[in-house]
């Protein structure tokens, strides 16, 4: 452990620590954001249940998750409709806003960019962009494209699933579209990109782009090695890739919406993003590509968090404008008490917590938490049941 480490942990003080005292611009326990994945919003209750959720908690927005992979948790004319709303007239995103607005809470889109697809199984609708445009798949190094691992190779390489190519100017434009689509039709108070990187692996030339003939080959791309985990560090062509089609979005919201909010979720390793996912968020906020960093500080250890958090604290020209999103689901409640302490004893304005779907999942964390954070239960009890 550095000594600056050391010195920020000893700030906080030993788990559970002192008393939390909220800034002005938080809730009551220093929290301002909530992130909702879409399994919680799949129906007019569980809208309910995370919109009381985010009253109870005082946090001033949702992010809420409504593009998964590739399909739409909204009316959409560009996505196909996600398979677990089959059957179902309900909307998802429009019930939510019309229930978190007269709450008093924003809702932020999240939008799930380059990953369109984690099934073992393909996608059902022919329109799904796995379905309708295999050119656009990002290929391995060896000419694979990724729609050809198997689930084990997946989880070997540590790669969430399908991603897109973002050296095609089809791939940037499509998701323009979406992000378009999104602030056009829906009252949003911004929108927030997610998996806006490479995926973790080698991929071929021009980041895995594909000629169009090439995509109807798929026994000839099987051949070759085995894949390989991205060993080198991304070029800055690829750099570049990734950040014009934040460029993209960005275009495509200032047509229909001028000023709304485009945030990003990013890793927090500044290191690592660079290197492994080509993710040069840093940049993205110095240039204007973004308005505000969630910083996905997700890491177990207290100490790992402190460190990017100090990381960030020292960059100039940011701003304020890094929220750390702070993890509930493999931490225990003192731990992550710790970590917003130490957020905001760094000078961090806002915070995020990931995910209303994990407190959901843990009957009685938030009440730990809350006493951990100022000794004070809250006066609702713990939280209720559901899906992480």
């Amino acid at each position: 452990m550095t000594a600056s480490v050391g010195a920020a942990l000893d700030s906080v003080g030993a788990l559970p620590g002192p008393a939390f005292v909220a800034r002005g611009d938080s809730s009551s326990h220093g929290l301002d954001y909530l992130w909702v994945v879409r399994w919680s919003l799949t129906d007019s209750a569980k809208v309910e249940r995370a919109v009381a959720r985010a009253r109870e908690i005082g946090v001033k927005g949702l992010l809420a998750q409504v593009v998964g992979r590739g399909d739409a948790y909204y009316r959409s004319d560009v996505l196909p409709r996600a398979e677990d709303l089959a059957g179902t007239e309900f909307d998802p995103l429009g019930f939510l806003i019309d229930r978190a607005h007269a709450a008093g809470l924003e809702v932020h889109a999240w939008v799930n960019c380059m990953l369109v697809w984690s099934q073992p199984r393909r996608p059902r609708d022919p329109r799904h962009v796995v379905n309708a445009h295999p050119e656009w798949i990002a290929r391995l190094k060896n000419g694979r494209p990724m729609t050809s691992l198997s689930g084990r190779q997946l989880r070997r390489l540590g790669v969430e699933g399908v991603f897109l190519s973002p050296a095609l100017p089809g791939v940037r434009a499509w998701l323009g579209s979406v992000v378009k689509e999104i602030a056009s039709r829906y009252a949003v108070d911004g929108v927030q990109l997610d998996y806006i990187r490479l995926p973790g692996v080698e991929l071929g030339g021009e980041s895995g782009a594909a000629a169009a003939d090439e995509a109807t080959a798929p026994a000839r791309a099987r051949r070759g090695p085995p894949p390989a985990r991205a060993r080198t560090p991304r070029t800055e062509a690829e750099c570049a890739q990734v950040a014009a089609v934040v460029g993209e979005v960005r275009d495509s919201l200032a047509g229909v919406r001028s000023g709304l909010p485009l945030t990003a979720a990013v890793i927090a390793d500044t290191v690592a993003a660079v290197r492994t996912n080509a993710q040069r968020w840093t940049a993205w906020l110095r240039e204007g590509l973004i308005d505000r960093a969630f910083t996905m500080c997700y890491a177990p250890p207290l100490r790992t968090v402190v460190a990017q958090l100090l990381t960030y604290a020292g960059f100039p020209g940011l701003d304020g404008r890094v929220v750390p999103g702070i993890a509930v689901y493999n931490t225990p409640p003192a731990t992550a008490a710790a970590k917003i302490r130490a957020a905001r004893s760094l000078g961090f304005a806002q915070l995020a917590i990931y995910s209303y779907d994990a407190l959901a999942l843990k009957p009685g964390y938030w009440s730990s938490l809350c006493s951990d954070l100022d000794g004070v239960a809250p006066a609702h009890g713990s939280a209720p049941g559901g899906p992480r």
